[in-house]
């Protein structure tokens, strides 16, 4: 009895709303699950809090552990972990050198899965202090580097997927490693400019916090250039 008064109720319902014109709103979907890349000599312990702020935001947050310093060889384990979670989109959020990767990731690697991409600190164009590593420890991070010369040849915020990736850059004024010239992205991103934090610290700051909330949301609260 209680299930013919409840299919009746429902039936009602619906009419109702087709009476009046209205459309009955479909569930709301989940959001994108968040992947998070460390930087150079890191690892997942870097996201700790970042994890932990996600989670209060009722989001899910997963770090990946990069197991070289070589962006190229970094970027085709990020493929290869989003493939391995089942994930058909996802957000990328990255830490210093993760921005370098997982931007080779989507723009050479073409995944069609990432949604948004927010950099933290990440020195797009490079830094001159990085021109003494080796090229797979590091090196890649030279301003002159083959790497950095592929990867900045173009567009820098390419449109991959359906829809395009958003694109975010977070960086500090008080970084005291990358300049903030250098953490630009060319071509149609938003840039999102902070002080207070330094480079390692960007990722459990809670006012960063904020922004890449807004930004894995496909909002820019920055400027969008």
């Amino acid at each position: 009895m209680r299930g013919r008064v409840r299919r009746r109720f429902a039936a009602i319902f619906l009419a109702a709303a087709a009476a009046l014109g209205g459309v009955v709103p479909a569930a709301a979907s989940a959001p994108d699950p968040i992947l998070l890349v460390h930087g150079w000599r890191g690892d997942t312990s870097t996201w700790a809090d970042m994890i932990a702020m996600f989670q209060e935001q009722g989001r899910t947050a997963v770090a990946i552990d990069l197991a070289t310093e070589d962006n190229i060889r970094n970027a085709a384990q990020i493929r290869d972990f989003i493939a391995a979670q089942g994930w058909s989109r996802a957000d990328i959020v990255a830490q210093s050198m993760g921005g370098l990767s997982s931007r080779h990731f989507i723009k050479f690697l073409k995944p069609p899965v990432v949604d948004s991409y927010v950099s933290l600190g990440t020195l797009q164009y490079g830094i001159y202090s990085a021109c003494v590593l080796p090229s797979s420890s590091g090196g890649q991070m030279c301003p002159t580097s083959r790497f950095l010369r592929d990867l900045n040849r173009g567009d820098d915020t390419p449109n991959a997927g359906s829809p395009a990736v958003y694109w975010t850059t977070i960086y500090s004024t008080t970084d005291g490693v990358v300049p903030t010239s250098s953490s630009r992205l060319d071509g149609g991103a938003c840039h999102v400019q902070v002080p207070g934090p330094g480079h390692n610290e960007m990722d459990n700051d809670r006012t960063v916090f904020t922004h890449v909330l807004a930004a894995v949301d496909r909002t820019c609260s920055g400027t969008f250039k």
